[in-house]
């Protein structure tokens, strides 16, 4: 059984995109915890907590402890995240519980390990069609990732879902029948006739203008 990460938490009051914003600057982000037939709860977290989360080896599947202000401990998953697609700053995440011995439902990613010969002699491409699986199994249970071996792979040689070692107590939730990854042939680079020209009218050309509008900011934030 995987050891819970524990994660502290602090319980705040739902407010305004305003308070959501004074909690950022002071180096928190507005969460949810819900689920496991509870009222949701209104939390702040620290967002760098939650990226090295993100970035640990399990992932978005890591089990966490959450240590919640009023001191009790509750067991759950990043369901969610939402980022700014901007800055890349994490805004808000949402927690959902689970019960350790309660089966749920998460997508597996999936690890290429090697290089294919296709690729490695053939000059062919690697082409990977599926990057996670979604699978149902114990929280415990959940693997880290699914490890394909591509080394043996030729061009048109291809691994399909139902290849994959599938461990006890994980239940695949995806058509065996589809195509994780195939090699294909490398394609031949087409000649482009260079217009002199067009290198000239382009110099030429006046900018173009893009409007841009900003949008209004308000609203509740929970």
């Amino acid at each position: 059984m995987k050891d819970g990460i524990i994660l502290e938490v602090e319980l705040r009051e739902p407010g305004t995109t305003n308070k959501a914003k004074r909690l950022r600057r002071d180096g928190m982000i507005p969460a949810t915890l819900y689920g496991g037939d509870r009222d949701a709860r209104s939390i702040a977290v620290s967002p760098r907590s939650v990226i090295e989360i993100l970035r640990s080896e399990t992932g978005q599947n890591s089990i966490l402890s959450l240590k919640v202000g009023d001191g009790a401990k509750q067991t759950a998953l990043i369901h969610e995240y939402q980022v700014d697609p901007v800055s890349s700053r994490l805004l808000h995440a949402d927690f959902k519980r689970i019960a350790m011995d309660v089966a749920i439902e998460v997508d597996v990613p999936i690890e290429v390990v090697g290089e294919p010969r296709g690729v490695k002699v053939d000059k062919g491409i690697l082409d990977q069609i599926i990057r996670e699986l979604h699978v149902r199994c114990l929280p415990g249970a959940i693997p880290d990732n699914f490890q394909v071996d591509v080394s043996d792979l030729g061009i048109g040689d291809s691994i399909h879902v139902g290849d994959l070692e599938i461990p006890e107590g994980v239940e695949l939730m995806a058509d065996e029948e589809a195509t994780l990854l195939h090699v294909t042939a490398p394609t031949a680079e087409e000649e482009v006739e260079v217009d002199e020209d067009a290198d000239l009218i382009g110099d030429m050309a006046e900018p173009e203008l893009i409007g841009k509008s900003d949008d209004d900011e308000g609203g509740d934030e929970s």
